[in-house]
C-alpha cells in the first residue's frame, strides 16, 4: 500500500488546472489530502488498470530530483537546497521547525536514549533486558522509516506481545506482572529503572510531536502508545527483579 498526503500533492505541479484526480486502489489517501482537493473543486477518482495522476505526479517527482528542489509549502523551486530547509521526502523540502522534523527529531532522541539504556544494562549484566531494549529500538527505527517513506506499519511484537497484548499487559501488572499498585517511579529504584522510565516519557513526547505532525497516521500514532506500554513494562518488570540472573 502507498499513501498520497497533502505535502505530496502540494509538492507536485499536476493539480492545476484538473478536474479529477485518479489513484489506484491500492493508495490511501489522507484525510487532509481529500480535503486539499476538494478545497480545488477536484474530485477523487480511484480507478485500476491505467496511468493515473498519482503515477504521474511520482514520475515529475523522480524527474526532478537530480535538477531542482521543491518547497512543499508554496511550490516554489531551489537549484540549490537553503541552509535553512531539510527534506521532507526525495526532493520535497521543508522548513528545519516543521513538525515532521520536529518528530523525526524527538524518535531519533528516543533511539539514541534507548542505547543509552543498553550500554547500562549490558554493565549490569542484564543480557535479557539488552535484548528487550534491542527490540524497542528497532520498533522506533521502524516508525521512522514508515514516516519518511510514507509508507504503512507493518505488523510487529514487542517482548513477544502484539500490540493489543501489550496494552492488556500494561493496564493489568497485578495479574500479568505481580504488583499490587501501579509503581510511582522513585530513585529508590535505582538507575537502570530511571532510565527506562524516561524512556517511557520521551516516547509520550514523540507520541504528542507526532499528534500534531501527521494526525492522519493512525498507525503511527497507535504504535507510539504501545511502545510506551513495552517501556511500562520493562519499567515493572526491574521492579520484580526479572531481569536479575
Amino acid at each position: 500500500m502507498r499513501i498520497l498526503t497533502e505535502a505530496d500533492l502540494r509538492a507536485s505541479f499536476q493539480t492545476d488546472g484538473l478536474k479529477e484526480y485518479t489513484v489506484p486502489p491500492d493508495v490511501f489517501v489522507t484525510p487532509s489530502a481529500r480535503e486539499y482537493l476538494a478545497v480545488r473543486g477536484i474530485s477523487l477518482v480511484v480507478k485500476s488498470g491505467q496511468r493515473t495522476c498519482f503515477d504521474e505526479t511520482r514520475q515529475a517527482k523522480s524527474s526532478a530530483r537530480m535538477s531542482f528542489y521543491i518547497d512543499a509549502e508554496t511550490g516554489r523551486t531551489y537549484d540549490v537546497k537553503p541552509e535553512d530547509m531539510t527534506h521532507l521526502r526525495a526532493n520535497v523540502l521543508v522548513k528545519k521547525t516543521h513538525p515532521v522534523i520536529a518528530l523525526r527529531g524527538k524518535i531519533d532522541t528516543l533511539e539514541a536514549d534507548i542505547i543509552i539504556a543498553q550500554v547500562k544494562a549490558e554493565q549490569l549484566g542484564m543480557r535479557h533486558l539488552v535484548n528487550d531494549l534491542q527490540e524497542a529500538l528497532v520498533f522506533a527505527r521502524e516508525l521512522l522509516a514508515a514516516e519518511v517513506k510514507n509508507e504503512p506499519l507493518k505488523e510487529m511484537t514487542l517482548l513477544g506481545l502484539t500490540l493489543p497484548e501489550l496494552r492488556r499487559v500494561s493496564h493489568d501488572i497485578k495479574t500479568e506482572l505481580g504488583l499490587k499498585q501501579h509503581p510511582i517511579p522513585s530513585y529508590t529504584m535505582g538507575e537502570m529503572a530511571a532510565l527506562v522510565n524516561k524512556l517511557r516519557t520521551s516516547t509520550r513526547e514523540a507520541e504528542l510531536a507526532a499528534e500534531r505532525a501527521i494526525p492522519d497516521r493512525y498507525d503511527i500514532l497507535t504504535a507510539f502508545n504501545r511502545l510506551s506500554s513495552c517501556f511500562h513494562i520493562i519499567f515493572c518488570r526491574l521492579l520484580t527483579d526479572y531481569y536479575k540472573g
